[in-house]
């Protein structure tokens, strides 16, 4: 019984007061915080500020379309639980030239009554590098939905992005010939601090 006593006490005064023993119990060391990406989150977008712009190779003519709507989920420190999809709509395609824009509504071209929006939605996000980041995903335009690849480039500012689609993929034949309906198109999201 007295050994029992003594033991408990032993037990009691080791855990309760180890440092009156001489020696310490090793904790584990706490996380090294600064090596964490600066980006705690995902990141957030201006929408009313957010663009998208083309260039009509073959005839040398920019535009915009603007009624975007879209949802960002991207977080750079994890890239691949990335998500993107977004539409547009089609009668806000602007070349600065407005009979050219209302031909572009017509039924041969956008058809604007029967497909109103161009749809995105992302499949996989990949890192290429550092701040450069691929989208693969679903391009759906007058009803034709095709795969395309957008790099996105991210800068403290802004995630910029680039692609290059041709319109007769998509049932929009400007010319007869492929190549002459090569349109590369720009992404601005412009970064909320």
């Amino acid at each position: 019984m007295k050994f029992l006593i003594h033991s408990l006490i032993l037990v009691v005064v080791t855990y309760a007061y180890p440092q009156n023993l001489g020696f310490e119990i090793a904790t584990p060391p706490s996380p090294d915080y600064s090596l964490i990406n600066d980006y705690a989150s995902s990141l957030r977008f201006d929408k009313d500020n957010a663009t998208i712009s083309f260039d009509f190779i073959d005839e040398e003519t920019p535009g915009t379309i603007s009624g975007l709507d879209f949802k960002i989920d991207f977080n750079p420190a994890d890239p691949e639980n990335a998500s993107f999809s977004g539409s547009a709509l089609v009668e806000t395609l602007d070349t600065d030239n407005f009979i050219r824009d209302g031909h572009l509504m017509w039924a041969k071209f956008f058809h604007k009554k029967k497909y109103p929006k161009i749809t995105f939605a992302s499949k996989q996000v990949v890192s290429f590098g550092t701040n450069i980041y691929k989208v693969i995903g679903n391009l759906t335009i007058k009803g034709t939905t095709k795969e395309v690849i957008i790099t996105f480039t991210l800068s403290d500012k802004s995630l910029t992005g680039k692609t290059s689609i041709h319109t007769s993929d998509f049932g929009v034949n400007i010319h007869d010939e492929r190549e002459r309906n090569k349109l590369d198109v720009q992404f601005n999201f412009p970064i909320i601090k």
